[in-house]
């Protein structure tokens, strides 16, 4: 069986919202991830943005550092690092003196993903009495305090498999949180463990953005959506060019419960998953803290 990633067109979604809940409901039920075509995020502030980028990781490695990742996951970190425990500095200049263009892509990016779990909401069928259509909405709110909604501005830097000593850049993992919106320019480097046993390439699609589960959706649903794992590989291209991308990681406000979302769709019982509790009700953070100690390797 050929499994390729699905292409969903957001093209006059207020009369086409039924069809495009349809098409990502089968997206999301298998493979977990699908393009997104005619999304609202303006192409101009996707340029700026990767120019900005560019800005930043053009400094030398030095400067970079100064900015090290901190525990709640903002800042730089190399290629190839997993565990960081450095304090995290200011903003970077090239990010300070364009806050305000960054500022408005990441809430474009919010709003983007907003349309986006709306389909969600219409796909998994939420009673209007529980939130309907304004159920993820409420959950995910860009000005409140307890937001934990990232940006991340990604560089894979040119060279061979032999600088590197492992053809494999970013190992296999899941996102955290609901969604994740992946702007991608260039060059393409990303796979996805489609079928769970073979890897497929998420190919470069002008101007679409790449959507895929998080582990907090796959857990919502109860199993429902597939949250996939993915990873990022060197390519022939690679060797003489750098490869950026954007993330926006999309994640529900630190107390929001994690009880089933009540549509019905969703499986009344809830699968086991590996490393999380199942004896108890889990908020947001409660989650959060056990995947990056996962990851992260902290206590």
């Amino acid at each position: 069986m050929t499994y390729t990633i699905p292409v969903v067109d957001f093209s006059d979604f207020d009369n086409r919202s039924s069809q495009i809940a349809e098409e990502i409901l089968c997206a999301c039920k298998t493979i977990g991830f699908f393009y997104v075509v005619n999304h609202s995020v303006p192409l101009q502030q996707v340029s700026r943005a990767f120019e900005i980028s560019k800005e930043f990781y053009d400094l030398p490695y030095e400067e970079k550092t100064k900015y090290k990742i901190n525990e709640d996951n903002h800042g730089y970190t190399g290629l190839l690092v997993q565990r960081k425990d450095e304090p995290y500095s200011l903003l970077p200049d090239a990010f300070l003196k364009n806050k305000g263009e960054v500022e408005g892509f990441a809430r474009a990016c919010h709003s983007a993903a907003m349309q986006i779990l709306k389909a969600f909401s219409i796909a998994l069928k939420i009673p209007e009495e529980e939130g309907g259509l304004e159920w993820f909405h409420e959950r995910h709110r860009y000005d409140v305090p307890l937001s934990s909604e990232l940006l991340r501005f990604l560089k894979y830097p040119r060279g061979g498999e032999a600088s590197y000593k492992d053809p494999v850049r970013t190992g296999a993992h899941t996102d955290y949180g609901s969604i994740t919106l992946l702007f991608q320019k260039d060059i393409d480097g990303l796979e996805v463990q489609a079928s769970r046993t073979e890897w497929i390439s998420a190919p470069l699609i002008k101007d679409s953005v790449l959507v895929n589960v998080g582990g907090v959706m796959e857990y919502w649903t109860n199993g429902l959506f597939k949250s996939t794992l993915h990873r990022v590989v060197f390519k022939p291209e690679h060797q003489g060019n750098d490869r950026y991308s954007i993330a926006y990681f999309v994640q529900p406000e630190k107390d929001v419960s994690l009880a089933p979302i009540p549509g019905s769709v969703i499986p009344k019982e809830r699968p086991e998953f590996e490393d999380i509790p199942n004896d108890r009700e889990l908020k947001v953070m409660d989650y959060m803290q056990i995947r990056y100690e996962q990851s992260y390797g902290k206590k």
